[in-house]
């Protein structure tokens, strides 16, 4: 199977694809291409990247049997979708889409633009598998032109064998509720430290026993998580695209016991009590209850932090994550040359 790939911002930087692909772009590298060459355009820069790799795909796509993208594949979508002569099935991944518009009329917009992409792409990737519903009730879209791939990482920046260290971790801005974190370990016998940017928490009663860590370096970011006593998030429920996989998977990868206040996204990577702990969302009270219950039992800690190692290094790796990708990919050359006919 020849592919035509243009990586995507999180996928793994090595590729277990067909010796047959080449790879076009790397995403990453096309979007700080495009913001330090032309930092006039702010904002849109990353829509003139998508229109400069569509052009790039759009050229180079009859020699191959399939395009793989990321996020910035989407307007090689709607190109395909306007015209479709010598179309390719096309695996679109890595999208963070956000019901952000207030506006009536780009709310529309935005519903009518992505139904195009999602028509278009032969699947879309979803991190978690509650994504699918979303978008697909958002959009107007069938659920199935969602795939589930989760998201991996092989990366180990420290090493896993660490002492548990006398502090929680916690980090991010985007989309976390850390009021209800804050309410949950206020006055509790144990520090947490939080990996964000002092600005995320302009206005909050930050409690005595919360250290805001600020911005740190990848390196210290993973040290601080990786010598946690166990990893805490929390996280907001009323978003489509849902929040934290990056860290929690890579949590588990290391071998952390990770706590997280949302089933509805985290359920797709964690199994309540085996490899982590699942809370309901905007809870202070039933988190503070999880996160004392552990505090009182390392054993337990200790226990599922090796679950979550073992079956992470099964489930979430590069070599899973490109298998699904084929996998996916097989299955709709199989169903385009069906339809075809011989």
């Amino acid at each position: 199977m020849r592919i035509l790939y243009s990586r995507p911002l999180t996928a793994p930087p090595r590729t277990y694809l067909s010796s047959e692909t080449r790879q076009i772009e790397d995403e990453a590298s096309l979007s700080m291409m495009f913001a330090r060459r032309f930092p006039f355009l702010g904002r849109r820069s990353d829509l003139c990247a998508g229109l400069w790799l569509a052009l790039r795909l759009w050229r180079s796509r009859r020699s191959f049997d399939a395009v793989v993208t990321g996020r910035y594949g989407e307007v090689f979508a709607v190109l395909q979708n306007v015209l479709p002569f010598g179309r390719r099935p096309h695996l679109l991944l890595d999208v963070e889409w956000l019901a952000g518009h207030t506006d009536p009329w780009r709310a529309r917009l935005n519903r009518w633009l992505h139904r195009r992409i999602i028509q278009s792409a032969t699947k879309t990737q979803v991190f978690c598998r509650v994504e699918a519903q979303n978008y697909a009730r958002h959009f107007g879209v069938e659920e199935s032109r969602f795939a589930w791939i989760p998201y991996c990482t092989d990366a180990a920046p420290v090493l896993t064998e660490r002492p548990a260290g006398d502090y929680l971790f916690t980090s991010g801005s985007h989309q976390r509720d850390y009021i209800t974190l804050f309410e949950a370990v206020r006055d509790l016998p144990i520090e947490l430290r939080v990996a964000a940017p002092p600005a995320t928490f302009a206005g909050m009663n930050i409690p005595a026993n919360v250290h805001i860590a600020g911005n740190l370096p990848a390196s210290e970011y993973w040290r601080m998580l990786a010598e946690a006593r166990f990893i805490v998030l929390s996280l907001r429920p009323d978003v489509m695209r849902r929040p934290g996989v990056i860290t929690y998977v890579g949590a588990l990868r290391m071998g952390k016991c990770v706590v997280v206040n949302d089933p509805g996204g985290a359920s797709s990577y964690i199994d309540h009590e085996e490899t982590g702990f699942l809370v309901d969302p905007a809870s202070s009270g039933q988190l503070r209850e999880q996160i004392c219950a552990l505090l009182q039992h390392p054993e337990i800690v200790e226990r599922v932090a090796a679950n979550a190692a073992r079956m992470a290094r099964e489930r979430f790796t590069a070599a899973r994550y490109f298998h699904d990708v084929e996998r996916i990919l097989e299955t709709s050359l199989g169903k385009a040359s069906r339809v075809a006919g011989p």
